[in-house]
């Protein structure tokens, strides 16, 4: 891809402040993210764990408190020594009576009070327990031994301390006292500590202060997901993210303590995460902002600059354009004085000088073309005189024709043919030199044009016994090429490597696609060409009585060559097509000429060279 100078000076100029706005907006958001983390909300979350655990194990000793204050009260002891005989509906009224009026001392949800066999007497509390579920607290206690713990129903939970009654040294009785963990407590705590608070027994929830069903969805999906619920290993995932539709909360999920071994008795601690995020959201905002409005200066800025660099240069490019059409007139205004000003003041004295000297140049190439134009007319009279005379002769005129004197006049036919050949090319280079070449481009495929140009120059030497091989390799991508002159190009490279190949060899003309460029490869195994004479063939052409392939015949050899005027003429027309012509050689081993084109881009017109 190709990019302006205009667009790479402002690359330059916005890549500082954008490389600086980017280090920026990651240094600030990866330290604010860091803040948020690791800042006081998670501490204050522990904190309010640790206050909590405390409250609910002083609660819990205030219960086996109470129940030791309780038991030990004669009234209330008393009545529970009568025997079962002694016991008649009076009697349970009696004792549920007493325990109301101590209930109201104690201000506990479960007030129960259980004969010495476990048996429920009165149940005065707001909530009352089965059997089952207080079985665990009460058998040490019908043996004497005061118990405590965490007793769970099926949608309740509650901290309760078993107390055994005793009389005359043994055991009447037990008072069971118990205080909920459930929706009250999450409320006093949420007041307290400012979080949300959860209890859970499961999957059920024994009390919330989350306020949208959502919330409590999603807590619950993320506790039942948690791997165990061990409390090491609870304590061991610290603080958890929860997302829920409209809000994110750190969360901390402990075990409640004196909860059974399996661990379904848990509370939860919440506070949202928004204020922090909302915070880092803000820094963020505000950074990329920031960042935009440098990056927009520095476009401004770097527009500014181009348009000081980028202006004259572009007048510069329209100037050099203009002489490479041949246009030494195209204005220059650039009235700046530093570098650039003085760089296009001597671009318009360059120009100057250039446009004398092409003109001398010129006026050279019409003497040059006059000259060879005069030479092919001059060349045509006695060629013609040479003709003549020779078909009188061929024809016995003068008189008998001999066998050897008849082999002779066929070899003065080949070498006049010869020469009104040169004569011939000598009119086009002297056309060409007067003026430029025009071509007429149009899209064509390649191998058409190839197979005519071989075709002719395999016509013009059917008498040299020599193999020529065409091969296409498959290419069929289209160019854009004047068909005539781009096949007569392949004519005279062929013909030349035909005619310096010797008897039953082989010419490989090879055309394929390589590096995005058509190529013409035209391969002979003749005599070679010496490296310097190559390069002033390539650049000028061949100079006038000088041999290409053998020195020692430097005269009437190189006009039986015709590629003293044909080369220049394949050079101009190659070029015209925008493509070049090199070549390679080596001594005693052949020659290698290849034209290289360009694929077909865009639209077709004509071309020119000079």
């Amino acid at each position: 891809m190709h990019f302006s100078l205009r667009w790479r000076i402002l690359s330059l100029v916005v890549l500082t402040p954008l490389v600086l706005g980017l280090a920026t907006l990651v240094t600030v958001h990866r330290n604010v993210k860091q803040h948020v983390n690791s800042s006081s909300i998670h501490e204050s979350l522990e904190h309010s764990v640790a206050v909590f655990e405390s409250m609910l194990n002083t609660r819990l000793r205030a219960l086996a408190g109470g129940g030791r204050v309780v038991v030990q009260d004669p009234r209330f002891f008393s009545l529970l020594m009568l025997n079962g005989t002694q016991r008649d509906s009076r009697f349970t009224a009696t004792v549920k009576g007493m325990a109301k009026d101590f209930n109201r001392i104690t201000q506990t949800d479960v007030f129960e009070v259980l004969d010495r066999h476990g048996k429920l007497l009165a149940s005065v509390g707001a909530a009352s327990t089965r059997y089952d579920s207080r079985a665990d607290l009460v058998r040490p206690a019908l043996h004497g031994t005061a118990s405590a713990g965490l007793l769970v129903e099926d949608q309740a939970c509650y901290q309760a301390a078993a107390t055994p009654v005793f009389a005359d040294g043994r055991v009447v009785g037990v008072l069971l006292l118990g205080a909920s963990v459930g929706e009250a407590l999450a409320r006093e705590l949420k007041s307290e500590m400012r979080c949300e608070v959860t209890f859970l027994n499961g999957s059920a929830v024994t009390g919330t202060t989350l306020q949208h069903a959502r919330d409590l969805a999603a807590l619950i999906r993320v506790v039942q997901d948690l791997p165990s619920r061990s409390a090491d290993q609870l304590h061991a995932l610290g603080v958890l993210r929860v997302r829920t539709p409209g809000s994110t909360y750190l969360t901390l999920v402990r075990r409640i303590p004196g909860a059974g071994d399996d661990g379904a008795q848990l509370y939860v601690m919440q506070r949202s995460f928004d204020p922090e995020t909302s915070f880092q959201h803000l820094m963020r905002r505000d950074l990329m902002a920031l960042a935009a409005i440098a990056v927009l200066a520095a476009l401004i800025t770097g527009w500014l600059l181009s348009n000081q660099i980028v202006g004259p240069l572009q007048a510069l490019v329209r100037g050099a354009r203009a002489m490479e059409a041949g246009d030494y007139s195209q204005p220059l205004h650039v009235h700046h004085r530093d570098e650039i000003g003085y760089l296009v003041e001597r671009f318009i004295a360059m120009r100057k000088r250039e446009q004398a000297y092409v003109a001398s140049l010129e006026q050279t190439a019409r003497l040059k073309s006059e000259f060879l134009s005069l030479a092919s007319s001059e060349l045509r009279s006695p060629i013609s005189s040479l003709a003549g005379y020779r078909d009188l002769l061929a024809s016995g005129t003068f008189g008998p024709v001999t066998p050897e004197q008849r082999a002779a006049l066929d070899s003065m036919s080949e070498f006049i043919g010869r020469l009104t050949g040169i004569a011939e090319e000598a009119t086009r280079m002297a056309q060409l030199r007067g003026e430029r070449l025009r071509l007429e481009l149009q899209r064509c495929e390649l191998e058409p044009v190839v197979q005519a140009g071989v075709g002719a120059a395999i016509a013009m030497g059917r008498q040299r016994p020599v193999k020529v091989d065409l091969a296409c390799e498959g290419f069929a991508t289209p160019i854009d090429a004047d068909e005539t002159a781009l096949s007569h190009a392949v004519t005279h490279l062929v013909t030349n490597a035909i005619r310096f190949t010797a008897d039953g060899g082989q010419v490989e003309v090879r055309v394929l696609e390589h590096d995005g460029l058509a190529r013409i490869e035209v391969c002979d195994h003749g005599t070679g060409i010496a490296a310097e004479r190559l390069s002033a063939l390539l650049a000028h052409g061949a100079p006038t009585g000088t041999s290409l392939h053998h020195e020692s015949s430097a005269g009437l050899e190189y006009l039986s060559t015709g590629l003293g005027l044909g080369l220049p003429v394949t050079v101009a027309i190659v070029e015209a097509h925008g493509g070049r012509l090199t070549a390679s050689s080596r001594e005693g081993h052949g020659s290698t000429f290849v034209i290289e084109l360009p694929i077909a881009r865009g639209e077709v017109g004509h071309a020119e060279a000079a």
